[in-house]
């Protein structure tokens, strides 16, 4: 404690004024029964000092925990007045507390001058006190405690020159008072200073030992003058998933003057969703549009709305993750505002919508939301077509800004192409209108009569495939083959019993027929529509030794004619080029007496066109001996020697086979010293007596038989070797006999 003044003595009375450091502080006295004199520093009223105790006051301890009590007293002489020190919380915001002990004064305080005790604080006078304690006149204070709402109380103790009561002298022993400091909370609304009205803080007000501060609500700011706030939203961000937010005060009026800007952030790929809570009120008017206060809310930089008045905006999908909210006020009015509730999803990505029906959307979600993904299809027969590109599949990905990665795609027909063109055939469209599309039906068909159909499992009816092929109905793909039909001339030769001679052929009697130039004229049969089938002496004669000229080259200077029975007329149509030549193995060019395996194979370069004048001839079935029986009549055609001359138009003559035994008298009866062999390779054929036969020119060519039970032409022999022209019989190579040889060689599928 300190002393702010020495003590004033006016007359008969002395002042006493108690201070605590701190405007804010509070002083408390309070009286008590008398204590020994030891308890403080005896002496007289100026010269007071305070006790240990008192001195102690100066330790800091809890807020409103009081400091060590002092006391004040009033050993005295007559008269006094008595001004006690000033008191000083130790505390910076304590508060003086006086309590009286005992006070022994006159009957009536200050009666005639009496001694009496008065008690002053926030300039008010708390009583004055005098008697002593149970008396029935006088004001004893007792037990009573005196608080002080400011910093500062006074005690004034007055005594008169007398102590004598009715004559009789009385030991007036005065009072006893003990005073302590207390914090004082500033926050009590009851603790507000006079003067001021208003509460120390604006919002909300925090209490400490010694003083206080001042804090607001959330969205409003401590002013300069540490009292007042002020709402401070211009950049309020929100980054959970969801929330709340309002405007300030809300439901209460909204404070004027406002420029709030909310904004909230969240993730790529989610939208807000903002749903307006009742009641909503903002100022408005009812001929213009928000003149005054204005909420405006905006999706990255896209204006959604500016809303006011008393409708609610409800709810705003914003299909956006950035939102901002703006609140403008002017500087009146007393609506109540607006909250929001915010969400969030996963942002909506349109529906995807087919462009076609033809179009398979796998799985149809009814809502496709950021992350999620469609896959898309075609019914069967379609394609995935984006622009002119097929796809093998496709997916689409919700992105995060709402949109899909890629656009859908459509679904085309298939479309197979235009069919492969059959050789030596024709297809033709089964369906109308003809096209190439999906499930068109194609037809294939081969130039009939001259060739035939074959088919690898399926017929010759061609559907196009979901897959974009051609196929049969055993879902092949290969298409078919146009095999040549053998032995179905156009004309055919009359069989008549007997023909003297030989007979000018018609064009088309013997369409197999073949003009060869090799070593000389020669003759052959055309086998399918690219083999000729002739005699290996046509090729190799005998006598030649073989010349030590290559296969290759004489199939590079070998000269084929086909499809006319005129010599000149077959030079005009043009020579077959020879790819390769095959001689049976068995004949040997060097033994003049044997023509076994007298039998050649020359490939054409290229497949001849099958027609009326060009047909091909069949080989023997090998399990059919009928057409060696004696006497069995074939035809022989030639472009040969008749009377000495070679022919320039195609002949023919019919012959009948001999048997063998037949065949090999007549043989040893006109073989010299060198006999020619007659194998079993080998067959002849022709009349003894008539002069009918084949002759140089025609080696090479067929003799051929009509097979009654299918109806075609075969070749049973090649014209090989005689003895003369027309004087006796002729010497034929058993085709039967070479038929798998044959067949090895041109492939039998060919055939």
């Amino acid at each position: 404690m300190q002393i702010e003044t020495s003590p004033k003595v006016s007359g008969n009375r002395f002042f006493c004024p108690f201070l605590c450091k701190g405007k804010t502080a509070s002083a408390w006295l309070g009286f008590n029964s008398p204590q020994k004199h030891s308890e403080c520093f005896p002496g007289r009223c100026p010269h007071r000092s305070y006790s240990n105790s008192a001195a102690e006051g100066s330790r800091r301890r809890d807020k409103r925990a009081s400091s060590s009590p002092g006391c004040v007293h009033s050993d005295f002489p007559l008269p006094t007045l008595c001004l006690f020190p000033p008191l000083e919380g130790r505390r910076a915001s304590s508060r003086p507390e006086l309590r009286l002990g005992q006070q022994a004064g006159r009957e009536r305080c200050g009666h005639r001058g009496g001694a009496h005790g008065d008690i002053k604080a926030d300039k008010k006078n708390l009583g004055r006190y005098c008697g002593q304690l149970g008396s029935t006149t006088g004001n004893h204070p007792g037990r009573k405690k005196f608080v002080s709402q400011g910093n500062r109380m006074h005690l004034e103790f007055h005594s008169d020159f007398s102590n004598e009561d009715n004559g009789t002298v009385i030991p007036y022993r005065g009072f006893l008072a003990y005073y302590q400091a207390v914090d004082l909370d500033e926050c009590d609304p009851n603790n507000a200073a006079e003067d001021n009205e208003e509460p120390r803080c604006q919002h909300i007000c925090h209490n400490y030992v010694g003083g206080y501060f001042c804090s607001c609500r959330p969205g409003y700011q401590l002013q300069s003058d540490h009292h007042s706030c002020k709402v401070e939203c211009s950049s309020e961000l929100y980054t959970e998933a969801s929330g709340y937010l309002s405007s300030p005060e809300y439901p209460q009026p909204y404070p004027e003057d406002l420029r709030c800007n909310y904004s909230i952030r969240l993730e790529k790929g989610l939208s807000i969703i903002l749903k307006f809570l009742k009641p909503f009120e903002i100022d408005d008017h009812q001929q213009v549009h928000c003149p005054y206060d204005q909420l405006k809310i905006q999706a990255q930089g896209r204006e959604i709305g500016e809303f006011c008045g008393k409708e609610s905006p409800g709810s705003i999908e914003t299909k956006s993750n950035e939102v901002d909210i703006l609140f403008l006020t002017d500087e009146s009015g007393f609506s109540r505002g607006w909250k929001i509730h915010y969400t969030s999803e996963k942002i909506r990505c349109p529906q995807p919508v087919p462009l076609d029906q033809f179009t398979v959307i796998r799985d149809l979600q009814p809502v496709y939301r950021y992350q999620d993904y469609f896959v898309v299809s075609c019914k069967t027969g379609y394609n995935l077509m984006k622009g002119s590109q097929k796809l093998l599949s496709f997916t689409a990905v919700c992105q995060a800004d709402g949109t899909w990665h890629q656009s859908m795609p459509r679904c085309e027909i298939v479309n197979c192409d235009n069919p492969a063109e059959l050789t030596n055939g024709v297809f033709r469209y089964v369906n109308k209108p003809a096209n190439n599309n999906y499930q068109s039906v194609i037809e294939y068909q081969c130039n009939e009569p001259y060739y035939h159909i074959v088919t690898r499992g399926g017929g010759g009816r061609f559907t196009c495939s979901p897959e974009g092929t051609w196929v049969d109905e055993a879902g092949q793909a290969r298409i078919p083959v146009c095999l040549p039909v053998c032995g179905k001339p156009v004309k055919p030769v009359a069989e008549i019993q007997r023909i003297l001679g030989g007979k000018q052929a018609n064009r088309g009697s013997f369409p197999w027929q073949a003009l060869t130039g090799i070593h000389g004229r020669g003759g052959g049969a055309l086998l399918g529509d690219r083999w000729i089938l002739t005699a290996a002496h046509t090729i190799l004669p005998k006598a030649s030794g073989g010349n030590n000229i290559s296969l290759d080259q004489l199939a590079e200077e070998a000269n084929i004619f086909l499809g006319h029975t005129d010599v000149e007329e077959l030079h005009k149509m043009g020579n077959h080029p020879v790819r390769r030549i095959f001689i049976h193995p068995d004949y040997d060019p060097k033994d003049e007496h044997n023509f076994n395996g007298d039998i050649a194979l020359l490939e054409l370069k290229h497949p001849v066109t099958l027609g009326p004048a060009v047909l091909p001839i069949c080989l023997p079935d090998t399990t059919n001996t009928t057409f060696y029986m004696d006497g069995h009549m074939g035809y022989v055609s030639g472009f040969g020697v008749e009377k000495n001359f070679l022919s320039n138009h195609l002949k023919y003559v019919n012959l009948p086979a001999v048997s063998r035994e037949k065949c090999q008298s007549w043989l040893d009866s006109k073989s010299g010293q060198m006999p020619m062999v007659f194998s079993e390779n080998m067959f002849c054929a022709g009349f003894l007596t008539v002069k009918r036969d084949t002759c140089q020119g025609d080696s090479g060519s067929v003799f051929t038989v009509l097979d009654s039970g299918s109806g075609r032409w075969v070749a049973t022999g090649i014209v090989s070797w005689g003895i003369g022209c027309a004087q006796g019989y002729g010497f034929y190579t058993k085709i039967l006999n070479y038929v798998d040889w044959i067949k090895e060689i041109i492939r039998e599928d060919r055939l």
